[in-house]
């Protein structure tokens, strides 16, 4: 996958070859899901622990958003 990432005194943002963005953001995790996802990783169900994340975020999306946009 091609990106390059632009740099701003405020944010440090990814452009994907397919041209969408991403933003780096931080967050807190309770120990045991640091400890899932490093499982996960170690275990080669996905190259990193942000990959995990996103993948996580995306579905939850999906389920919890754009899925009422198409039933309601």
């Amino acid at each position: 996958m091609f990106y390059r990432t632009i740099t701003s005194r405020t944010d440090s943002v990814v452009v994907l070859e397919e041209g969408n963005l991403m933003k780096m953001i931080t967050l807190y995790l309770p120990e045991p899901y640091i400890k899932a996802l490093n499982q996960l990783v170690n275990e080669k169900f996905y190259p990193n622990r942000a990959e995990a994340i996103r993948v996580a975020i995306r579905d939850l999306i999906h389920d919890e958003v754009w899925r009422r946009k198409t039933v309601g």
